[in-house]
């Protein structure tokens, strides 16, 4: 399992193939991805039906990931925020990560997108630890990879799942 701490407290990055028993709705959108792409290549935006997965939609992000010329990652931009992401987080759809008021979360954001690219596969991001209002909560996120030439990762299909804390 990788897990990865990088210094941002109550936060953690894991491979999503962990989390294929624990969490049905990890498995529920890997096997969707995996149908759809043969298990074969990245999964790209064409790959995804909104009406297979309807139920999901109030909890899905399309993040998209603006590069530098060296390819190195610059910032995300959401461009689609469902309403149960909305009502969370705030209305985010079509800007940057980085205009959230919360500098903890843009930089979770950033983070987790890094470490996708860098897996080139679905993690799961988990924070334990939000802020001071919401610290009952627990946040657990699924980011696939998505490809329009099955190469470069050019967006992220998220679902965000929000629960409560085991510790509170």
């Amino acid at each position: 399992m990788a897990r990865v701490r990088e210094n941002l407290p109550g936060f953690s990055f894991e491979d999503a193939e962990d989390h294929r028993a624990d969490m049905p709705v990890v498995e529920r959108i890997l096997s969707y991805f995996e149908a759809r792409t043969g298990g074969k290549r990245l999964a790209c935006r064409a790959d995804i039906n909104p009406s297979d997965m309807k139920d999901l939609l109030p909890d899905v992000c399309i993040l998209e990931l603006e590069k530098d010329p060296d390819g190195l990652l610059e910032d995300v931009v959401i461009r689609l925020m469902g309403t149960n992401v909305v009502s969370f987080y705030g209305e985010l759809t079509g800007k940057s990560v980085f205009s959230h008021p919360s500098s903890l979360i843009a930089d979770r954001i950033f983070k987790s997108a890094v470490f996708g690219l860098k897996r080139r596969c679905p993690v799961v991001v988990q924070a334990f630890t939000l802020s001071e209002e919401k610290n009952h909560l627990r946040v657990s996120v699924l980011y696939v990879p998505l490809s329009e030439n099955n190469a470069d990762i050019d967006r992220f299909f998220t679902h965000v799942s929000v629960s409560r804390s085991l510790t509170s």
